[in-house]
């Protein structure tokens, strides 16, 4: 799912290197940053997942996916990857 529906924004590294990120404002998140990795919890990436960056205040280029509330296995797998970009 993350390469299908993330990584043309996040890259499929999770470094911004996505074919759509240069040309978004603001830039997508950057999961390598320890920074970044550090300042959220996995509750707030679960939320943004699934009301979107427009109904959180965040970039309107990031979609809401709540059909994943009710698949909490992609949704918990889509936080671990997320975290384990952190990782690298």
């Amino acid at each position: 799912m993350f390469n299908a529906k993330c990584a043309r924004c996040h890259g499929s590294t999770g470094a911004v290197n996505g074919f759509s990120s240069s040309i978004l404002r603001p830039r997508p998140h950057n999961y390598t940053d320890p920074a970044w990795q550090a300042s959220v919890t996995d509750d707030q990436i679960k939320e943004v997942i699934l009301r979107g960056g427009v109904n959180l205040g965040k970039s309107p280029a990031m979609p809401s996916f709540p059909t994943l509330r009710n698949r909490p296995e992609l949704l918990n797998g889509l936080v671990k990857l997320i975290r384990g970009f952190g990782k690298r």
